[in-house]
């Protein structure tokens, strides 16, 4: 499943070829990717406005459209696509913007484990969801991340992934995070004294992914030379360093 690096691309993606661009038709091919709005609702307070804003929070992706927001998740298989030439519609899309320049974005999804909805605004989403703070918001800062640990008890890798925790991190990048860290992934979070180098490493992760953790069981750390192993953790399969992580 797409995490937050993954969706920030996402939104960069969105921001560079569909901002500003006057919908001219909604094209819902398949009414199950939609959320709570049902289609001829989706399309008619769509059409006729244009995208004007992207916001991220976690691994949601929200886009202002007038008095509108429409939200996209990905699921595991969601992707978009942007194109001018009907031939290149992706196999699987489930909603298509067309605009009135003639380009096209598609919402592709093979899976249909994504979500296109429409809300009011992303705030409200956020608190009825429970979402935990973004770990690239820029007012929250280390001592913030200090607060919220000491409020909870747990498994530190289970902690991270809980998206009322913290919003936007999963399976792969909680590892990258543990292992730059050496801590391992079922140490209590309430025994680890330097959260800050979590706080740190995390958000360093998610700006600048560049995974190291070898995920081959057997294979050698390049950190420190022991052994990696594989786990359920939180269950999910989990890789970590059986030398540095403790």
């Amino acid at each position: 499943m797409p995490e937050l690096p993954e969706v920030e691309e996402y939104g960069r993606y969105f921001t560079r070829h569909a901002l500003n661009r006057t919908i001219k038709r909604v094209d819902v091919r398949d009414e199950r990717i939609l959320g709570i709005v049902r289609k001829d609702a989706f399309t008619r307070r769509l059409r006729g406005r244009a995208f004007t804003h992207v916001r991220r929070h976690g691994k949601h992706l929200f886009v202002q459209a007038g008095t509108t927001w429409l939200h996209l998740h990905f699921g595991m298989t969601g992707d978009l696509l942007f194109y001018r030439d009907a031939a290149e519609t992706p196999r699987f899309a489930r909603v298509i913007f067309d605009f009135n320049d003639g380009s096209h974005l598609a919402f592709d999804d093979m899976r249909l484990f994504g979500v296109v909805d429409l809300i009011d605004d992303p705030d409200t989403f956020i608190a009825e969801h429970r979402l935990g703070r973004d770990p690239l918001d820029p007012k929250f800062k280390a001592a913030d991340f200090r607060k919220l640990i000491a409020k909870r008890r747990g498994g530190i890798k289970a902690l991270l992934m809980s998206q009322d925790f913290v919003a936007g991190l999963g399976n792969l990048y909680v590892d990258e995070i543990l292992y730059e860290t050496g801590i391992h992934p079922r140490r209590s979070a309430e025994k680890i004294k330097d959260l800050d180098a979590i706080y740190t490493t995390m958000r360093k992760i998610v700006r600048k992914p560049n995974r190291k953790l070898p995920r081959d069981e057997g294979e050698l750390c390049p950190k420190c030379g022991g052994t990696i192993k594989r786990a359920v953790v939180a269950g999910r399969t989990t890789y970590f360093c059986g030398g540095h992580q403790r």
